[in-house]
């Protein structure tokens, strides 16, 4: 019995293209390289910056925990957002992300042209609790975690199937997360 793979051939992608990022955590995500030639401050969710495909490369483990996030490519010479992916190795993380976050299947992946920072604050409080248990054991759970404290935080995710979900320990996180609130609240 043969087993036929389908493989996709990488492209090669110049390094000065140049790609979108959006910050995607709910504070200023800031970098500098060590020699100083790169840096980043984005100071808020959704904030973005233009880079080139070289830089993504060292940035490629705020790529991978979604720190960061890949939002649009311009490209003259046709590379997708899948192509920034896979040539940073980043499959696992931003599969899981297009099929549960983005609502794609697989074979949309290729043509997906841009992607929206605010779509995983959608997704938390928008899924259902079947769906948000099975991205939970993909490579996005911290995000999904971090996430769905900021829409607690927020008051905009009151579900909580989904607090019990990401609540795993046995005090109560979520008492430990409202006194935090109070706090920077100064109540």
């Amino acid at each position: 019995m043969s087993r036929e793979v389908k493989r996709r051939k990488r492209k090669i992608i110049d390094p000065s293209t140049e790609i979108v990022v959006a910050n995607n955590t709910y504070g200023t995500f800031a970098y500098e390289s060590k020699n100083g030639a790169l840096s980043i401050v984005l100071e808020e969710n959704g904030d973005e910056e233009y880079i080139t495909y070289s830089e993504a490369r060292k940035l490629k483990k705020y790529f991978e925990n979604m720190s960061l996030l890949i939002i649009d490519v311009n490209s003259d010479e046709d590379i997708s957002i899948m192509d920034v992916v896979r040539g940073l190795r980043l499959t696992d993380v931003y599969s899981s992300y297009l099929k549960f976050v983005e609502g794609f299947n697989e074979d949309e992946f290729d043509e997906v042209e841009a992607l929206y920072s605010d779509a995983l604050a959608d997704f938390v409080v928008d899924s259902d609790i079947d769906e948000f248990k099975e991205v939970l054991k993909t490579p996005l759970r911290n995000a999904i975690v971090m996430t769905t404290v900021e829409m607690y935080k927020q008051r905009r995710l009151t579900n909580r199937d989904k607090q019990d979900l990401v609540n795993n320990r046995d005090e109560d996180f979520w008492a430990d997360v409202d006194v935090s609130v109070k706090a920077v609240e100064g109540h």
